[in-house]
């Protein structure tokens, strides 16, 4: 199953929005959404390349988890892959031991439910599946 899945995105964890607008202009992307999500108190800033790739840049909030990605440093956070059912996702992870980070999809910073697989089990790379609405 694993190996149907498209990369939908990386995302990049920044410490705050000026340094998310640097890394913006620096890297020559072009924000296409920006949204919040309160679950992991983070804003979620989707970009576009030149060569259409898309960069994630993830700006957590004050007290945020998230602010301490990296010893507050920030860097690469995760990968995530577009699948058609997250929930059947879910189910394959957990019939091969991955435990999630949430019993339930979480609603994204758009027009997505996505999860994460607990870091733990991956060897502490980062893994989010994305569903699209």
């Amino acid at each position: 199953m694993f190996e149907a899945y498209t990369l939908h995105h990386v995302g990049i964890i920044c410490p705050d929005l000026a340094d998310a607008d640097d890394f913006l202009a620096k890297m020559g992307l072009v924000e296409t959404y920006r949204g919040h999500v309160e679950r992991w108190g983070c804003w979620c800033i989707f970009t576009q390349s030149a060569v259409g790739a898309v960069i994630e840049l993830v700006v957590p909030d004050a007290g945020s988890v998230l602010a301490r990605f990296n010893k507050g440093a920030g860097g690469v956070h995760h990968f995530a892959y577009q699948v058609e059912d997250l929930r059947a996702t879910m189910a394959w992870c957990a019939a091969r031991g991955l435990r999630m980070l949430e019993e339930d999809p979480v609603e994204g910073a758009g027009a997505f439910l996505c999860n994460f697989i607990n870091p733990v089990d991956t060897r502490g790379v980062q893994i989010e599946f994305v569903q699209l609405l």
